[in-house]
């Protein structure tokens, strides 16, 4: 049985994990961003690891990229035209 305390606390809308993961968030930016403008020489990281740290924290947010193209619209399956191919045939 949980207690009023508990039960005010998931009322408010921030917890525990919402803080970790803006912690993580701000940490990780904030890594790449000195990584890449080049502050610290003799830093070396895996770059790598932190920007999949960096979109997984945005995206337990809901924040995405946005994808290249027409407007993020469907994508047109390609057309194959294989009429004047002789794969397969003996």
């Amino acid at each position: 049985m949980a207690s009023n305390n508990e039960e005010h606390d998931e009322k408010e809308g921030i917890s525990i994990a919402d803080v970790v993961k803006c912690m993580v968030l701000f940490w990780s930016a904030t890594l790449l961003t000195v990584s890449y403008l080049g502050f610290f020489p003799q830093m070396k990281m895996d770059n790598t690891f932190v920007a999949s740290l960096l979109t997984g924290a945005m995206a337990s947010f809901g924040i995405e990229r946005k994808s290249n193209g027409n407007g993020g619209g469907s994508k047109k399956p390609p057309i194959i035209d294989n009429k004047d191919t002789k794969a397969g045939i003996q």
